[in-house]
């Protein structure tokens, strides 16, 4: 199974928990709140679940490459100079799952994706599954 194939598994998963979790305890009936708030939760959570999927996809790319690249954490943070003090960056010797969620911003993830794969085609490195 590949990484994207996980992840959207799992962020389908927790949608579809968000939607009987509503309907079992009649969270958002429309009755109650309106038609227009009800589908507008519904919507938010299937952006918040895919957010999360984009999200742990990209962070999953990066620990890739930077392991196929032999790269360890400060060389990563030598790729992004110019972040925030709080803004993190992978660490790939020790990827953690609930990281991506909080502490690395999607900004960060995308410059290093950038030049992770740059490099990774330089090198010949098989793409990312």
């Amino acid at each position: 199974m590949t990484h994207h194939t996980k992840w959207r598994l799992l962020s389908i998963a927790m949608y579809v928990i968000f939607v009987v979790i509503c309907i079992i305890f009649k969270l958002l009936r429309p009755a109650d709140i309106g038609w227009s708030w009800s589908v507008f939760w519904y919507i938010a959570a299937a952006g918040i679940a895919y957010y999360f999927y984009f999200k742990n996809v990209a962070y999953q790319e990066v620990v890739y490459y930077a392991k196929k690249l032999q790269m360890n954490r400060s060389d990563l943070e030598a790729i992004v100079p110019n972040r925030k003090n709080t803004a993190e960056v992978p660490d790939p010797d020790h990827p953690n799952i609930f990281s991506p969620i909080v502490q690395v911003p999607l900004a960060i993830l995308n410059r290093l994706s950038d030049e992770l794969i740059k490099q990774a085609k330089e090198q010949e490195i098989p793409p990312f599954k």
